[in-house]
């Protein structure tokens, strides 16, 4: 069965500085794959690869069986790559309900995000079932006609998911979604993620610095060094490997 993602060969240079060098991930149809590595490693760049936001100097990109690599970030997101972001990207003096209405209006291709966002844009029932629908699934109901500036953050980073979940991806790309959550809240997200999931099917990738929400919640994950990728594979065991800890945690291979 073809992969959901293939992104091979990513390699992009800054200056002349290899950001990431001939790097290969793959995710499956419903899996859960984590990306890790030290700061500079390279995560950033990959996944900026992966959604456009940069072109890769060589690799490619492979969506459902279909090279991507050529595509703007718009166009990769309407064949069904969603995203969150390390740093919250909401708009205020908005509500939970506005951004999901707008995230709908460009699922389908029309009317004026900005319109939506003034307030002017009387939404559908359509719409209004799917964000209905939405908000429920990710347990936001109570907080639908909230201002966004009134949220928790462990609250924001479940809009942002609502959000990118109302594109219907098939994959879903999360930037450091524990970044700023305590431990509880870091785990009621990866309880809601599960679940879903569970409910919709999509895959996810995420990068991540929690290790313990790596270990918990992903079925496989890749490690990057200095921009090289130096381990992949079931989590447990790639989390055990003696370069990934030299690497990842300070150890030596020797005293792991």
């Amino acid at each position: 069965m073809t992969a959901l993602l293939d992104a091979s060969g990513i390699t992009k240079a800054f200056a002349g500085v290899r950001a990431i060098n001939e790097v290969s991930v793959m995710v499956d149809r419903g899996e859960r794959v984590g990306l890790i590595g030290p700061n500079g490693a390279g995560k950033t760049t990959l996944f900026n690869c992966i959604l456009g936001v940069i072109r890769p100097d060589a690799g490619r990109v492979v969506l459902d069986g279909n090279d991507i690599s050529s595509l703007a970030v718009h166009e990769r997101a309407r064949l069904g790559i969603g995203r969150t972001f390390q740093r919250i990207e909401l708009f205020l003096e908005t509500t939970v309900r506005d951004h999901l209405l707008v995230a709908e209006r460009v699922r389908q291709g029309h009317g004026s995000v900005w319109r939506d966002l003034l307030g002017r844009g009387r939404p559908s029932r359509d719409e209004l079932a799917a964000t209905d629908r939405m908000l429920e699934l990710l347990g936001l109901v109570t907080l639908a006609d909230e201002p966004i500036e009134q949220l928790s953050l462990g609250q924001g980073r479940l809009v942002e998911v609502a959000r990118a979940l109302m594109t219907r991806p098939s994959l879903l790309l999360l930037d450091e979604p524990s970044s700023g959550l305590d431990g509880s809240e870091t785990t009621d997200l990866a309880a809601t993620l599960r679940a879903v999931q569970s409910e919709s099917g999509f895959a996810m990738l995420l990068v991540e610095h929690d290790v313990e929400l790596v270990s918990t919640f992903t079925d496989r994950c890749y490690v990057l060094d200095f921009g090289k990728l130096i381990a992949a594979g079931p989590t447990a065991a790639t989390l055990a490997d003696p370069h990934v800890r030299a690497a990842y945690f300070g150890t030596t291979p020797e005293a792991s």
